[in-house]
């Protein structure tokens, strides 16, 4: 019974009709809900009360704890994914009644779909940031702010800080948080992380310009 129930639960679909009748239906439900909050646009996310497990929905910053479920979505904006289809479906019927939008949400397993349009944004997210130093020493995390993270831990913040070095028109090292994304870096100092692998990239390679480090960085 329990095993008929899961099977159930993995052929149902999403399909969202936007309110310019623009129709989103993918063959993963999780596809189909990224698009739709990609659709409603960065601008609407700060307007978005949901919390899951005591945070907010939709972030700029990556929770340790979700690292792993949390997926991206445009402008430095990320998304806590939670639950299975079911879960989606109450998620984007709740997003549509707070924006007051006639976003048709419709839960069913006999829905006509399209071809995904993620393989770019799979590449994106599957990217590998790797930095390696003149003696050798290499940061290479698990991901692209975990390597971010421990080159800036290596390069030394206070140095960064000393600087001024700016990203985009913001410090990359401040003695407090001050934006959201920023993560703590040491004692004192807090680190602007951009949003995505290729732009933390970019940052990296101003840091080895401006400072004169000799770094190798590359996206693999």
């Amino acid at each position: 019974m329990e095993d008929s129930l899961r099977q159930r639960e993995k052929s149902r679909l999403l399909r969202v009709t936007m309110p310019d009748g623009e129709v989103i239906c993918y063959n993963r439900s999780s596809e189909t809900f990224i698009e739709t909050l990609r659709k409603l646009g960065s601008e609407n996310y700060s307007k978005i009360n949901l919390m899951v497990a005591g945070v907010p929905f939709f972030s700029k910053e990556i929770y340790p704890k979700f690292k792993d479920t949390m997926k991206e979505l445009c402008d430095g904006w990320y998304v806590v994914m939670t639950g299975g289809t079911s879960g989606r479906y109450i998620q984007l019927r709740s997003i549509a009644q707070q924006l007051g939008i006639n976003m048709e949400v419709e839960l069913g397993d006999n829905f006509i779909t399209t071809k995904a349009k993620t393989e770019h944004t799979r590449a994106k997210r599957d990217d590998k940031l790797l930095v390696k130093f003149p003696s050798g020493e290499y940061a290479a995390g698990e991901n692209p702010i975990d390597t971010l993270i421990d080159a800036i831990w290596q390069i030394e913040p206070e140095k960064i800080l000393r600087k001024e070095l700016e990203y985009k028109g913001k410090p990359i090292i401040t003695l407090s948080k001050k934006f959201n994304g920023q993560v703590q870096v040491g004692k004192n100092y807090w680190l602007t992380v951009p949003g995505t692998t290729k732009e933390k990239y970019k940052m990296l390679s101003i840091i080895n310009l401006m400072m004169k480090l000799g770094l190798e960085i590359t996206l693999i």
